[in-house]
């Protein structure tokens, strides 16, 4: 699958950093940038894509009218926000008014995909089509999944569920393949959005 990009991030450096990682990707097609709001859904207007990724430095109340816009322009559309890993926890309320996933960038400029790859062999989040269909998780998979929702670690959740720190990493990358989530914070948007928790 070939793809269109977007990137809206009002700091030059990382905005640029940003669109050359994309730029290497597999299946990217082109990569468009933006320092502004107004400028990105311009962009968006002008170039559809598939994909929009938002920095987490961006003010809370203007990265929710940007993510609305966005997918009432076109419902399809992957959006993910990225940023350092300690801005993981912005991705949470981005997650229930449209995003998709989190994607944690280093301020050094190394960036982590979905299973921790780096740049050389980064991969795009799932496009959303891919995961509307409605999971089918077990009880347990719930049960590891909550865990996670409340920023737990595979042992603390282990510790909780009294089963060893390997199974619940099986049971995380089930629930992870039936959501189709690229991370955590993607899988704990995707249960929240199809209400497999609250």
């Amino acid at each position: 699958m070939v793809v269109n990009a977007l990137v809206l991030d009002g700091r030059r450096e990382p905005r640029e950093r940003m669109v050359r990682l994309l730029a290497g990707a597999p299946g990217m097609r082109r990569v468009g940038s933006a320092g502004t709001s107004t400028e990105l859904i311009a962009a968006f207007r002008a170039l559809p894509s598939e994909i929009v990724f938002l920095s987490a430095r961006i003010r809370s109340d203007v990265l929710t009218e940007t993510i609305k816009t966005i997918v009432m322009l076109r419902p399809g559309t992957t959006v993910v926000i990225f940023g350092a890993p300690e801005s993981a926890h912005l991705a949470v309320d981005a997650i229930r008014e449209g995003a998709s996933a989190f994607l944690a960038c280093e301020a050094s400029g190394t960036s982590t995909g979905p299973a921790g790859t780096l740049p050389g062999s980064f991969s795009l989040p799932r496009p959303r089509a891919t995961v509307e269909q409605e999971p089918a998780l077990s009880k347990r998979e719930i049960e590891v999944l909550r865990g996670i929702s409340l920023g737990k670690t595979n042992n603390e959740i282990g510790n909780d569920l009294r089963l060893a720190e390997d199974t619940v990493k099986t049971h995380a990358q089930r629930l992870f393949k039936k959501l189709a989530a690229t991370d955590r914070a993607h899988a704990v948007g995707q249960a929240m959005r199809k209400n497999l928790i609250s």
